[in-house]
């Protein structure tokens, strides 16, 4: 004799029979009748293949319904890998730790933003994002979160005081199967139970489902309805836009209809994206490195509150000279030695520098201090030094302005920072040396004093890669 072939219409039927006995003793109104059937759908795609329904003693309704299945249709039960909503979990999760990592870099300097590196940047973030994604896949892969099975997540698309999961006992022939133990341990989670009919159509309880709404009313309640009184609903055009709402516009009929949505993630995704940008203005602001039009420039120096600030009423005068001083009368801002002498070099009267601190025949005349470039003096200033001497270079400049502008720079960071012609110690006649700190004996001492810098945070370490102790001797006409 050939051996019955269970199908979901022989199952539909047993199972239905199985919860007239299972909730016969239920408390309920006698009076009331009991509803029982199978092949129901309700709004947004949502089947119960069984029903069972009937009127509590409080006067709510208790509900129960199945989903059955079949060795045909099992693919109903085997869970599969939601690569899907793995993607967007690890992009929204690597999104929120990128704007934390580039917060941080705001708050303590690490890599340094300026219009210069951009391009740099944003390579340096997509490469951070893939890999924090990519660890975060490795990790979560594994997750119940992403195991998809399509019984089990229909189910939760609605209310049922209790739902069921039937299923004939060829559906999994080995009991070891891995997919049979995730669909029990997914059962357990969600409180759902599992029924097994064999093929004596004899039903076997392996779960029951839980007594109370693990959920806590989370779920909607659905009206079901039968198929034919379903498709004169949806004839009548009033069910179109809701697919929409469930997320099953382009495919409502597959398997994979009840993936999660994932317009949380894209939310995150985009409001992270937006505070990158916001940081990245932020830091552009306060870069080290700022390159402008002239007319840029002039427009901001123009419009700075420093313009209204008061000339200062006393200068100091960076001098070892004992002798007395006195303003000059031609140029109010400049002050001279009035007995002391100095030889003063030929080539440094064609320097650039005689526009900033104006020299007289009868000394040296100092500019007045908290000027661009702080007090510049002329070569015969270092004719005493004892040997070379050693600075920390931040670099060199062939233009008054460049100069000037990396010396405020510099001394926003809380540093000292100057500059010295380079015609007093080089062959060359043209430019400025711009240092930090102050003029050392040994350039072991000025690799400490910029260490120091670093350790007290200053500075970071990508401020400081380009600088170098360079050292100096005066060229004695």
């Amino acid at each position: 004799m050939e051996e019955q072939q269970l199908t979901e219409n022989i199952i539909k039927k047993v199972a239905l029979r199985f919860f007239r006995h299972y909730y016969k003793f239920r408390l309920r109104y006698e009076d009331q009748p009991v509803v029982a059937k199978y092949d129901l759908e309700g709004v947004g795609g949502i089947v119960a293949d069984g029903y069972y329904s009937f009127k509590k003693p409080d006067g709510k309704l208790f509900t129960a319904t199945f989903e059955a299945t079949s060795k045909e249709s099992k693919e109903e039960v085997l869970y599969k890998a939601d690569q899907r909503t793995l993607l967007w979990d690890g992009l929204a999760v690597s999104s929120i730790l990128v704007v934390a990592l580039a917060f941080y870099n705001f708050r303590f300097p690490i890599h340094a933003l300026d219009n210069t590196k951009f391009s740099e940047r944003t390579a340096l973030l997509i490469l951070l994002g893939l890999t924090i994604l990519g660890l975060f896949a490795l990790i979560a892969r594994n997750f119940r979160r992403y195991r998809y099975i399509y019984a089990v997540e229909q189910f939760k698309k609605y209310f049922a005081d209790e739902q069921w999961i039937a299923l004939a006992t060829d559906v999994f022939e080995d009991k070891n199967d891995k997919n049979l133990s995730e669909l029990k341990s997914q059962c357990v989670h969600n409180g759902i139970g599992l029924l097994a009919i064999d093929k004596n159509l004899d039903p076997k309880i392996l779960i029951t489902p839980s007594r109370h709404d693990i959920f806590a009313g989370k779920r909607q309640v659905v009206d079901f309805m039968s198929n034919k009184q379903m498709q004169a609903f949806e004839q009548r055009g009033k069910l179109d836009i809701l697919p929409m709402l469930f997320g099953n516009a382009d495919h409502p009929k597959t398997i994979l209809r009840y993936r999660k949505s994932t317009h949380v993630q894209l939310g995150m995704l985009v409001g992270s994206l937006v505070l990158l940008t916001v940081i990245s203005m932020k830091e552009l602001d306060n870069s080290s490195i700022q390159l402008v039009e002239r007319p840029e420039y002039t427009e901001k120096i123009a419009k700075s509150k420093s313009n209204n600030l008061a000339e200062p009423k006393s200068f100091e005068i960076d001098s070892a000279s004992t002798a007395k001083i006195k303003p000059n009368k031609n140029e109010g801002r400049y002050w001279h030695l009035e007995k002391e002498t100095i030889s003063v070099p030929a080539e440094s009267s064609s320097e650039p520098i005689a526009e900033h601190s104006k020299r007289s025949a009868g000394g040296e005349e100092l500019t007045e201090k908290g000027a661009s470039l702080g007090v510049l003096y002329d070569c015969s200033r270092f004719y005493n030094f004892d040997g070379k001497k050693y600075i920390v270079e931040v670099g060199e400049y062939q233009e008054y302005k460049l100069a000037a502008m990396t010396v405020t720079e510099v001394r926003t960071k809380g540093l000292y920072c100057a500059a010295l012609l380079k015609s007093c110690f080089t062959a060359d006649s043209k430019g400025y040396l711009v240092y930090v700190g102050e003029i050392y004996n040994s350039a072991a001492e000025a690799s400490k004093e910029m260490e120091g810098w670093v350790a007290k945070r200053k500075l970071s370490k990508k401020d400081v890669e380009d600088w170098k102790i360079r050292g100096i001797e005066p060229i004695v006409k």
